[in-house]
């Protein structure tokens, strides 16, 4: 002990072991490492270069008290079906509204709306207007080989005022209906329907363009009918 280090250490009967003066501290709780600030207070973070779990769960908020929302959140690798091992990549941003992560085949992930199917299909989303709902009104994303084969209005509750809608994209506000092929004061129970049969320039952001006109009541459903050809 000359060196004033410790020599071979085994272990030690104590329950946990600080490093340094104002390090963490490792600590045993029944057979579970802790790794704890300073002051034994908190948990601390530990920062690795790769984490191998050799079990088949990844446990988020591993200290959860199990009432309110206060609950825990498992990864869990599947029991039974795999032939190889699996790496998937994350995409490197967060998306948009609606949309779904999709597969390359080979692990990787990316965002893709969930009209984005390459089979042939018929999807429809619908969207409510209320006459105070602020312009634009986000709607939906399309897939990029997505066509627009049909968009209706259906009111709710007939505005008063003058109010105006369209339905299309950011610069392009009318591209699937315009305002003059509807008419937002008609009586409740009224459908206006129009048939674009427009594909779509890619994944686009659909939007309804509203002015209230002095609305003061009033309320529409717009639905949209789109699909991938096969």
């Amino acid at each position: 002990m000359s060196t004033g280090r410790w020599v071979d250490l085994l272990g030690t009967l104590k329950t946990g072991i600080k490093l340094g003066l104002s390090g963490v501290l490792l600590k045993n709780s029944s057979g579970n490492l802790l790794v704890r600030n300073n002051a034994d207070s908190a948990d601390a973070e530990a920062t690795v270069s790769k984490v191998n779990v050799s079990g088949e769960d990844l446990v988020i908020n591993s200290d959860a008290a199990g009432s309110g929302a206060d609950w825990l959140y498992t990864l869990r690798r599947p029991s039974s079906g795999m032939t190889a091992a699996v790496i998937l990549t994350l995409p490197p941003d967060d998306g948009t509204g609606g949309q779904v992560l999709s597969t390359d085949g080979s692990g990787v992930l990316t965002w893709t709306s969930a009209g984005g199917s390459t089979a042939s299909s018929i999807k429809q989303d619908t969207t409510t207007l209320n006459f105070g709902d602020s312009s634009p009104v986000a709607m939906f994303s399309t897939g990029a080989a997505d066509i627009i084969s049909k968009v209706r209005c259906v009111i709710n509750t007939a505005f008063d005022g003058t109010p105006s809608a369209s339905v299309g994209i950011a610069g392009t506000t009318s591209k699937y209906m315009a305002s003059t092929e509807l008419d937002l004061t008609a009586a409740q129970g009224t459908v206006f329907e129009v048939n674009p049969g427009i594909a779509a320039a890619g994944s686009e952001a659909l939007i309804i363009t509203y002015s209230a006109g002095g609305a003061s009541a009033g309320a529409a459903r717009f639905i949209v009918e789109f699909g991938t050809p096969s």
